[in-house]
């Protein structure tokens, strides 16, 4: 569950996301959408490539972290 930080234009201030639930992103007329489940939608400052960059950190640090998922075979040997 990789949460990145993203900047809200309509209501201003930060927001974060889990980036799991972010089905896709898009651009118009200068302001990019991120499309979420649930039905979620949110204008942020972000572009869409600059998203994607943060995604991509957050997966890359839990794989080079080696976070394992919590649960009863996690330490198992």
């Amino acid at each position: 569950m990789p949460l990145i930080k993203l900047s809200r234009i309509n209501k201003g201030g930060e927001i974060v996301v889990n980036s799991d639930h972010v089905l896709f992103v898009e651009i118009e007329s200068r302001a990019t959408t991120v499309h979420m489940t649930d039905n979620l939608l949110f204008s942020v400052e972000e572009s869409p490539a600059s998203i994607v960059e943060k995604i991509e950190a957050a997966h890359t640090a839990r794989i080079a972290n080696a976070i394992q998922p919590n649960g009863p075979t996690a330490n198992a040997q």
